[in-house]
Formats: structure tokens, sequence, C-alpha cells
């Protein structure tokens, strides 16, 4: 869920509070609402750090993994297990 930041107008603190998109107008009449964030932070989006070249193998391997237990026995890659061991392993070599 969103954090939103609120002014206190009684004291002009500012407060933040975790709210569903739906639910984030619906506070006490002295809380005044933040079009724009005094701070942003983004969490949980990118690659590491220690990855710059894109995705890594584990996020590779895990998106077939999700597409697979999504799709059962319908899921069918464009490319075969031995393209996608050579690649991530040619990968690897230009990381290092």
């Amino acid at each position: 869920m969103p954090v939103y930041q609120y002014e206190d107008t009684r004291n002009g603190k500012v407060v933040e509070l975790e709210k569903a998109v739906a639910e984030r107008d619906s506070v006490p009449r002295y809380l005044k609402r933040f079009t724009v964030p005094q701070r942003l932070s983004l969490v949980g989006v990118g690659e590491p750090l220690d990855n710059p070249l894109g995705v890594n193998q584990t996020n590779l391997m895990k998106g077939y993994y999700r597409q697979e237990q999504k799709l059962g026995s319908r899921f069918k890659s464009q490319f075969t297990p031995d393209s996608i061991k050579r690649a991530t392993l040619r990968r690897k070599k230009y990381v290092k």
C-alpha cells in the first residue's frame, strides 16, 4: 500500500499514513493531503547494483518458473534449455 503525506492544519506537522488509493482522502478534516510528496522512495525496483548488465540468471529462472506454474503443460519457451544455459554462461563472462 502507498504511503501518503498529510499536513496537520492544527500544528503544521507532517503526518504519513499508509492507505489504499481508494481510501486516501478518507481522513479527518484537519489533515490535508500533499499532492506531491516531500520525499520519494523507490523500493524493490530495477536490478541489483552487482548486476549492471540487466537481467541476472536468478531472475530469468524465476520468470520461467512463474510462467510454467501459470500455464502448466501449455508453457513452451521459444528457447531451448541448452541455449538459455549458454546465454547465461556467456553473460557471466562479461559481468566479471
